[in-house]
């Protein structure tokens, strides 16, 4: 199991490689947003950077509250969670390029809001969620500890809860997500689909 500054180091890099493909989709796709605001919250993004700025620094400056075994199923354990958030990523991407200039930080409505149901959108109603989900539990797998288990439950109530806000918005204001809903999941595809 690597531990410490490595910890850190492959940390930050996720951290950063997610944060340069959500400041670069957010800003490509806020030129399709014509007048309506940008899909940036401020508030949002400087609380999750701060969260990031504590995870990455807490094997260096406070390691104990993390888990360390020098047993093989810790760096196996890690690998895992390296994989898991490579796939997240690759996941947030994916879901960003069918979502486009419908994606925002916040809960809205733009003028011209449509029910986009193609790419991941065809087999869950949130992927981009799902990704934030598999890159937090990458990170915790990453590094085990009570700082990246509390932003792992942050993460999973905060967008669980705006989940549900999103879809009683969208569903009460385009007709069309209403059938969308009934017929894709929530977070979990169906697989008995393909069958």
């Amino acid at each position: 199991m690597f531990f410490g500054t490595a910890q850190s180091i492959v940390t930050l890099i996720l951290i950063v490689i997610f944060y340069s493909i959500d400041f670069f989709m957010i800003h490509r796709y806020d030129k399709q947003r014509k007048q309506h605001k940008s899909g940036r919250a401020w508030d949002y993004t400087l609380l999750m950077l701060g969260m990031a700025v504590v995870v990455i620094l807490q094997p260096i400056f406070l390691p104990q509250l993390g888990l360390f075994t020098k047993q093989v199923w810790g760096l196996v354990i890690q690998v895992m969670g390296i994989t898991l958030a490579a796939c997240a990523l690759a996941l947030h991407i994916w879901a960003r390029q069918h979502l486009q200039c419908f994606y925002a930080e916040r809960v809205e409505i733009l003028p011209n809001h449509q029910v986009i149901d193609t790419g991941p959108y065809m087999l869950v109603r949130h992927p981009v969620i799902i990704s934030f989900f598999g890159l937090v539990i990458g990170i915790f797998l990453i590094n085990p500890a009570l700082t990246t288990l509390a932003m792992m439950i942050y993460t999973f109530w905060d967008f669980e809860h705006a989940a549900r806000q999103e879809e009683k918005l969208l569903s009460q204001n385009l007709p069309k997500y209403r059938e969308y809903m009934q017929r894709t999941p929530r977070f979990l595809p169906r697989l008995w689909r393909w069958k």
